[in-house]
């Protein structure tokens, strides 16, 4: 270890949560569910000891992308202090793991029933709950009831922690992370991979069942980190899925999206131009990985090299 000095005990590593219960800080009172998942593991946010879904989503994603596009000798096994060092899986995967782990463990388990705010509500507004079917949706974050003073370390962290609600866009990240797993560990731990693929299918599932479920409500202890229009989250996890799986509906999910041919933060699609590929944003083409059988030559002029 390059910093000694910055070592510390590991902490919520394992944590058996529940769900929030109580008055949020506009006076809004959720009911919370009747189980408890153990959420330990996975990477926190910033400063504070809040883990997020849909934080942690982009970053998992980031470091299995960079497995896709660079190979398995991309930090080896043995390149990082870590704590699997030497188990002959590479570094980067034991890594992302850790987080993919967390992910998973995020996921509402199935048949349950939750009362959550359903479409969109304005900052500081009156909520009104709805019960749905939210078996297979991941909840948006965990974390502390309180905000901890900084800088306290994670392992000296006092305070009670929570589930929070499920959202959308934690369900839609879930889906895609998780069908991305079932292609990186199909080979290394295909145990693992089956289980991504199956929580992922869940997920997006889940997603479709319940489209408009937004991350509302203001808590102390952790930041809202919401989404007001989750068709690119939407997207993405129907590429992942048609990357990992190769079946037609996920196909068909993809080519009826308005992001279809579209440039990454337009205000809509802009076909037939250079710029204008979604997978710009996701690294490398799904589509291409998925049918090879899509050449260069055939995809010559709008759609993927």
């Amino acid at each position: 270890m390059e910093r000694p000095d910055l070592a510390r005990p590991a902490a919520h590593v394992d944590e058996t949560l529940t769900c929030f219960a109580g008055e949020d800080m506009h006076g809004n009172v959720w009911p919370g569910c009747d189980y408890a998942l153990n959420v330990g593991g996975g990477w926190y946010d910033a400063g504070d000891h809040g883990k997020y879904v849909v934080n942690g989503g982009i970053a998992l994603w980031t470091l299995l992308n960079a497995h896709e596009r660079f190979g398995a000798t991309t930090y080896a096994d043995g390149a990082l202090a870590l704590p699997e060092a030497g188990n002959g899986v590479g570094d980067l995967l034991d890594e992302a793991r850790w987080q993919m782990e967390f992910m998973l463990a995020m996921q509402v388990p199935e048949g349950a029933r939750l009362s959550v705010p359903v479409g969109r509500f304005g900052r500081g507004a009156t909520l009104t709950f709805t019960e749905i079917d939210a078996g297979g949706m991941a909840h948006h974050k965990a974390h502390d009831v309180r905000w901890t003073a900084l800088p306290m370390a994670p392992h000296d962290d006092p305070e009670t922690r929570f589930l929070y609600a499920p959202s959308t866009a934690a369900t839609l990240n879930l889906a895609a992370t998780a069908a991305q797993c079932a292609r990186v560990w199909r080979e290394v731990d295909p145990a693992f991979s089956a289980r991504c693929l199956t929580a992922a299918r869940r997920a997006f599932a889940a997603a479709k069942r319940n489209p408009e479920i937004y991350a509302v409500g203001q808590f102390h202890g952790g930041g809202d980190y919401g989404d007001g229009d989750v068709r690119d989250e939407f997207y993405w996890a129907a590429a992942e899925l048609y990357a990992a799986t190769g079946e037609a509906l996920f196909e068909e999910r993809i080519r009826a999206s308005p992001h279809w041919l579209g440039a990454p933060g337009a205000s809509g699609p802009t076909p037939g131009t250079s710029a204008g590929r979604p997978w710009a944003r996701w690294g490398r083409s799904p589509l291409r990985r998925s049918r090879p059988d899509w050449t260069r030559r055939r995809w010559r002029g709008p759609g993927p090299p």
